[in-house]
């Protein structure tokens, strides 16, 4: 055991190393430029004419480097070809006399003089000389380089091959060094061939002026380059232009599938929060319900519970009674203690049930309800019927009675039935009822012996457990407005 202690110290150690080492690396991944989340805020279409626009500008620059270049450098064999091609009529036939000699005559000196003089030939080309294969200058319009004996340079070579070459001129050339050139103009090496054989047997280099060339190729640089973006940005505006579409198609399938995830949440959250009303209301509903048994049970214990009690007392008076005298007058009592125990009774079961309307329409209820009301209480209800016969449970039209009954007595009693008024309606499946008062006239007193009691609450739970809603408001100026709302379509 003493012995494994270091060792699982050590694990630890390690463990916690690679612990933190892996904290640092998620730590890492989690950070986010600010450039990434704005991309990813983009649409589709933006992304992928970024994504196409950066890789499309990547391929067009080297497209358009080596489409240049190529172009370039076939500018400049052409114009080689054809510089050649003309220096060669106008040499070959003075320079042929360089195939059996290493010089030229006078008259061929002369001659070449006179042909490079002119000044449009002069201005384009500045400098010529005419190598022998061994590098020894036989012309040049450098009097100078006459004679002498330089290192063959790379297109001379290429020439004495019997190709025409063109390159820049190297200034750190022995020729050039002695001339002090400080322009880098084309050479152009053209070979001179026997008219006979076609031998090479010597070599014209002359020098074109790079300006013009230069001008000329940077020309064809610029309408290369125009050409590959002009069809580059064809391509990316072709291929945004389909993936746009189709990126507003995914844009719009999105948006609604957002709208109706929304939808089923805030459906969703309705429901729980119906669910818990539902509960609650059944929760309340079975407590009203057992508060009313006991209620039940009390007014049976205390009215006619006592009475018949008292009933069965008044039997011994009888059976004891001397005569016919005591015992009808203690009959009498036991009868009348029954009677009003019978009474009781049939008030009880009075409050407990309701009229028979299962059979009843809507504007019917309504118009039982307002009747009865204004029977038991010699007061006015407006009324004007909605005229629509909706199928109702009976549970409902339970409920619609014991709303109206619940709101009238509380109209008569608080408001002393001032403006007494019923609103029934049924909008887009929604069953609307409401019972108005205008409130007290001026100098009248509620007729309620206490407010707030147990009822509109009952009539709460009773109607939330239906799915419908309750609501008690103020009036403008005074007044109240007693309201249930049923949805029937649930």
């Amino acid at each position: 055991m003493l012995e494994r202690i270091p060792a699982e110290g050590k694990t630890d150690i390690a463990t916690s190393r690679v612990s933190r080492a892996v904290g640092v690396s998620s730590a890492a991944t989690r950070i986010r430029l600010p450039t990434q989340d704005w991309i990813a805020r983009q649409t589709l279409s933006v992304r992928f004419l970024l994504a196409s626009g950066l890789l499309i500008l990547i391929t067009a620059t080297i497209a358009g480097h080596l489409i240049a270049g190529i172009l370039v450098s076939n500018a400049t064999n052409s114009r080689a070809a054809s510089t050649a091609l003309l220096v060669q009529r106008m040499i070959q036939p003075i320079a042929q006399e360089l195939e059996v000699t290493t010089q030229l005559s006078s008259t061929a000196v002369a001659e070449l003089d006179r042909l490079f003089a002119a000044p449009e030939v002069r201005q384009r080309f500045p400098y010529l000389e005419v190598w022998l294969p061994d590098g020894t200058v036989a012309y040049s319009l450098s009097k100078e380089l006459v004679g002498r004996r330089f290192n063959a340079p790379e297109g001379m070579k290429r020439a004495l091959a019997g190709e025409v070459a063109a390159q820049h001129a190297d200034l750190e050339a022995d020729e050039h060094t002695q001339r002090n050139f400080t322009t880098s103009y084309l050479e152009i090496y053209s070979p001179i061939h026997d008219k006979d054989t076609g031998a090479v047997f010597a070599v014209a280099e002359i020098h074109e002026d790079a300006a013009v060339v230069g001008d000329h190729l940077l020309q064809l640089q610029f309408q290369s380059w125009g050409i590959v973006a002009a069809t580059s940005a064809l391509v990316m505006l072709g291929l945004f232009g389909i993936v746009h579409r189709a990126s507003m198609t995914i844009e719009r399938q999105r948006k609604l599938l957002n709208r109706r995830a929304e939808e089923a949440e805030r459906a969703r959250d309705e429901v729980q929060e119906l669910r818990k009303r539902d509960r609650e209301a059944s929760v309340r509903l079975a407590t009203m319900n057992e508060n009313f048994a006991r209620g039940i049970g009390a007014d049976l214990h205390d009215g006619p519970g006592q009475l018949l009690s008292y009933a069965l007392l008044q039997l011994e008076p009888v059976r004891v009674a001397k005569n016919r005298g005591e015992r009808d007058d203690a009959l009498h009592m036991v009868s009348s203690t029954l009677s009003e125990a019978l009474a009781e009774i049939r008030t009880i079961a009075r409050s407990l049930l309701l009229p028979d309307i299962e059979r009843l329409g809507l504007d019917q209820i309504v118009a039982r309800v307002i009747r009865n009301h204004e029977a038991r209480t010699g007061s006015r209800v407006l009324f004007e019927p909605c005229r629509a016969n909706p199928e109702l449970p009976v549970a409902i039209k339970t409920c619609i009675y014991r709303f109206l009954q619940e709101g009238l007595n509380n109209a008569h009693r608080h408001a002393g039935a001032n403006g007494q008024k019923v609103e029934c309606a049924l909008v887009d499946g929604k069953l609307m009822l409401a019972v108005c008062d205008d409130g007290l006239k001026p100098g009248e007193q509620s007729t309620a012996r206490h407010i707030g009691g147990m009822g509109i609450h009952g009539l709460r739970q009773r109607v939330e457990s239906l799915g419908g809603a309750l609501t008690f408001a103020n009036r403008t100026p005074k007044g109240t407005r007693l309201e249930m709302t049923i949805d029937m379509e649930h």
